[in-house]
């Protein structure tokens, strides 16, 4: 038997709730995003993933895991994954410009996370966008 939406939204509400207060305590997070790389010449296409943020007191990097490895290529041109980013980062947070970005909303936003290597975009849910660009900056 199918769920109705209404159970679904709960739920996703929740676990969105659940996140927030994991990136607020500087706990690991995984929050599903979708990302694209850009470079001077373009951007390219968004790609479904999660962006895994490591624990305050813990080791490693932020990365960006794609759903399906065949769409590693589209988010980093060294083929490797999970797409590190690597400290030093910038983290910028800019609007949700065209209709096509807005995956979570008008309201939603959009971080451009520049490391020495590349640049991501990473489109969030409204509510997640400051929090991640907050440890995100804390992490660079």
């Amino acid at each position: 038997m199918p769920r109705s939406p209404r159970t679904r939204s709960r739920r996703a509400r929740r676990a969105r709730a659940a996140r927030i207060e994991a990136l607020a305590a500087g706990r690991e997070v995984a929050v599903p995003c979708r990302a694209r790389r850009t470079t001077p010449r373009g951007w390219g296409a968004w790609v479904d993933g999660t962006l895994r943020l490591p624990g305050d007191h813990d080791g490693g990097e932020a990365a960006f895991l794609v759903d399906d490895p065949s769409d590693v290529a589209l988010v980093t041109r060294q083929g490797e994954a999970p797409v590190a980013l690597e400290p030093p980062l910038e983290v910028e947070v800019r609007p949700v410009r065209y209709k096509a970005e807005s995956f979570y909303g008008g309201d939603a936003g959009i971080l451009v996370v520049t490391t020495a290597r590349r640049t991501l975009e990473v489109a969030l849910h409204g509510d997640e966008v400051e929090p991640v660009a907050r440890r995100l900056a804390d992490r660079g």
